[in-house]
């Protein structure tokens, strides 16, 4: 080399430079050395996030309340009074339920313009287990006398509520002295109420009355009334029919429905009168069970970038979520 002669004279104003590389794992600013003009790049963004639990499960239908009794024999004799049972209310539909959102991708690592994308984001958790039904509540009984009540429809745990029992039936027969005039009143049981979300449907109290009972709390259906009959030896009759029990409220998914109208039946003192007690209110269905947890999200996969021109003695910012390698051959 001549004397006086500096390398960068000798390589045409180059100044050469060693292969090197540097890594990122946070974000910062690579300062490209002086004389570098290509780099290679290999990064990757931050992992996805997880996808979100899945909701709860939901709540059991409820249950249908029980139809009125019947009575039978029908009576033969004289224009007899018959007024049919009615029957009992639908139980709530069931809940609804979903399942968990997707969780976000991961962020992208970013230099020189260059994006590096980060891992997908985890699925979501599926929905819990749905609760089971109540039960439906029981048909009422038929009796010639006072009393007999029809049974409740049971809830289902956890939080299943029972229906209330429906009412019995009343019979009066009377008899004028100074008239001679016989009168016969059959009142048939009023329904019992169906099982609400948060407590059940009331029992009978008294047990024999011809007006249904209401429904449990939070959407119990109130049960339907008796039918009521009346004959007398004169020829004077009336009925009113019975109603049957209302469903338990769509409002409030599970909650079970009421039970029907007893039948009542009135005719001659010496032919067979008597009614149906009402129909038992239905169960509230359970709670579902609780959602699943998410899934995780997946890690990034690395990307390259090759021949990335670049001009020395210049600062370039570098957004890190993962990594970000930047590497150069001899130049």
């Amino acid at each position: 080399m001549p004397i006086g002669t500096s390398k960068a004279g000798l390589l045409g104003g180059k100044i050469p430079v060693p292969g090197g590389s540097e890594t990122f794992n946070t974000s910062g600013t690579f300062c490209a050395p002086p004389g570098l003009t290509v780099v290679n790049v290999t990064g990757y963004g931050g992992a996805g996030n997880p996808g979100t639990p899945g909701g709860t499960g939901g709540r059991g239908a409820g249950g249908a309340g029980g139809a009125g009794g019947d009575f039978n024999p029908v009576p033969g004799g004289p224009s007899p009074v018959i007024v049919p049972s009615s029957g009992g209310g639908a139980g709530a539909p069931a809940g609804s339920s979903s399942p968990g959102s997707n969780g976000n991708g991961g962020l992208a690592s970013t230099i020189f313009g260059f994006s590096f994308p980060g891992g997908v984001g985890g699925t979501g958790g599926t929905a819990g287990t749905p609760g089971v039904a109540g039960n439906a509540g029981g048909k009422g009984s038929s009796c010639e006398f006072n009393g007999g009540c029809g049974s409740a429809g049971t809830g289902t745990a956890p939080c299943g509520f029972a229906g209330g029992k429906g009412r019995g039936v009343s019979t009066c027969a009377c008899f004028c002295k100074c008239c001679g005039i016989t009168a016969v009143t059959v009142l048939g049981g009023g329904g019992g109420g169906g099982g609400g979300l948060t407590g059940a449907g009331p029992n009978p109290s008294p047990s024999i009355s011809q007006t249904g009972r209401p429904g449990g709390p939070t959407g119990g259906g109130p049960g339907g009334t008796g039918g009521r009959a009346r004959w007398d030896s004169c020829g004077c009759r009336s009925s009113c029919s019975s109603t049957p029990g209302t469903s338990g409220c769509a409002g409030n998914p599970g909650a079970g429905g009421g039970g029907g109208g007893g039948a009542a039946t009135a005719a001659c003192i010496n032919q067979p009168i008597g009614g149906g007690a009402g129909g038992g209110g239905g169960g509230s269905g359970s709670l579902g069970g609780p959602g699943n947890a998410g899934n995780p999200g997946s890690a990034a996969n690395p990307s390259t970038q090759n021949c990335v021109a670049v001009v020395g003695g210049t600062a370039y910012p570098v957004t890190v979520n993962g990594q970000v390698n930047i590497s150069w051959c001899p130049q």
